[in-house]
């Protein structure tokens, strides 16, 4: 049954992609990546991984021979599940018609040169409160660069007891994003890129590294309503799979200023790390298991999905002993589904969305919470109309925080990339619309494949 399960999930992904090829994706961005992460995730990674023979979620590799649950039976539930789950996600999305394209706006080009002047002044603002709080914490980011220190600022403890401060590496991602789209000077979109991504390889954020290609090709593939030939998907796909791979090959060794033996050189990489990066299905499927084996363990019902959003947000000088209660229900059933053990430190497993949902409802989570997610989706774009300049800004960062909540699965951390990402766009917001105008709707262009 796996193979009717894999077949009808890809061809529920195909009417979501038809979907968005007869709307234009530069109208539904939102639905687009999250199709797009479906793809891999949901589908391609757990259906390569079947095929493997892979029967834990750790593999067997290194220190993690011989620890581990077998997950082997839960593919085939696991995948109807997915089945279900991206079904009731497509079906929430479409059911409610977008609106007729009627009107469009766009930014004078007279106006670009001084929007473009204030987001590099908010690139500047939020650089220098994430380094203010990296060089007060003790560390010196300089000294890390040139190797010259024993310390690390991957998991480096904030001098500000919390990452409200480091945070604020999420709107930089912004920042750039805004100055691609105000049509900056590609050369000086190099001179934001390359500190911006300094920074984030030492301090070990691979994710914001993703994120900030990730919404330039976005700008840059749909800013304006360009036809949507698949050369430009492919040729762009090749690009972000090869930095991808790249960022994960040398990523321990920036981090530990190990630079002699990095190497640009794809034929060197392992690409079957490509689905080790993916591999949150697997967490999902070993939560079918552990869940299925402890019939006692209980769902939470939305406490560690929501409840904890407001854990997150109050300082942890408001809570007993100053210690915030984690981890969650979720993430404490997490952790034990892997049964490790039990001297280990947590390993950072990951579900996806669909494991959350799961952990949190039950099976219910399958189906009521992916519909509600589409209807979610459908709402905002509605909401944020792709055919003025800040609704298209506004999708392509809300794109970007779906994908921390589809790869992770933890909807308190979503909410938290959520903020930070838009918080240039709240700033420069008001500047936007004032100086928009009113256009000549344009042709409709279909994509093309």
């Amino acid at each position: 049954m796996i193979w009717i399960y894999t077949l009808l999930n890809a061809l529920i992904l195909v009417v979501g992609i038809r979907y968005v090829r007869h709307t234009g994706a530069q109208y539904v961005i939102p639905f687009a990546v999250c199709l797009g992460l479906l793809v891999v995730y949901c589908l391609l990674t757990p259906f390569y991984y079947y095929l493997t023979g892979r029967e834990t979620v750790t593999g067997d590799l290194g220190m993690f021979r011989f620890v581990g649950k077998n997950i082997r039976a839960y593919f085939e539930p696991g995948m109807l599940a997915y089945m279900i789950a991206n079904g009731c996600f497509v079906l929430g999305f479409i059911s409610r018609q977008l609106p007729e394209l009627n009107r469009t706006s766009s930014l004078p080009a007279d106006t670009l040169a001084s929007l473009r002047r204030y987001v590099v002044g908010l690139y500047g603002l939020f650089m220098g409160i994430v380094l203010a709080d990296v060089i007060i914490s003790g560390v010196n980011p300089l000294a890390v660069l040139l190797g010259s220190s024993d310390q690390s600022l991957f998991a480096s403890q904030s001098a500000s007891n919390t990452y409200y401060f480091r945070a604020f590496a999420d709107s930089i991602i912004t920042t750039i994003v805004l100055y691609a789209y105000l049509r900056g000077n590609f050369s000086k979109l190099v001179m934001l890129l390359v500190p911006a991504f300094v920074l984030f390889a030492l301090l070990g954020f691979r994710y914001r590294l993703i994120l900030t290609i990730l919404g330039l090709v976005l700008v840059y593939l749909l800013q304006g309503g360009l036809t949507i030939h698949l050369k430009r998907w492919t040729v762009a796909g090749l690009l972000i799979f090869y930095f991808v791979s790249t960022i994960t090959h040398n990523r321990w060794y920036f981090i530990s200023g190990q630079y002699d033996d990095m190497t640009l050189d794809p034929t060197r990489y392992d690409y079957a790390m490509f689905f080790e990066q993916t591999r949150g299905s697997l967490a999902d499927f070993n939560l079918l298991r552990y869940y299925d084996e402890n019939p006692e363990t209980s769902h939470d019902y939305g406490a560690s999905m929501f409840g904890y959003v407001l854990v997150r947000v109050v300082p942890r000088q408001l809570f007993p002993g100053g210690e915030k209660p984690y981890p969650s229900p979720y993430l404490d059933v997490l952790d034990r589904s892997l049964e490790l053990p039990r001297d280990w430190l947590r390993i950072g497993e990951a579900t996806l969305h669909y494991g959350a949902f799961y952990a949190g409802f039950g099976w219910l989570g399958f189906w009521l919470l992916p519909f509600g997610m589409g209807l979610w989706l459908n709402a905002f774009v509605r909401r944020n109309p792709a055919a003025n300049p800040l609704g298209f800004c506004k999708q392509i960062v809300f794109s970007l925080a779906l994908f921390q909540l589809i790869t992770r699965g933890y909807f308190p951390q979503f909410v938290d990339h959520y903020v930070y990402l838009f918080i240039p766009l709240w700033l420069i917001g008001r500047r936007m619309r004032q100086v928009t105008v009113p256009t000549v709707l344009p042709v409709h262009h279909e994509a093309v494949c």
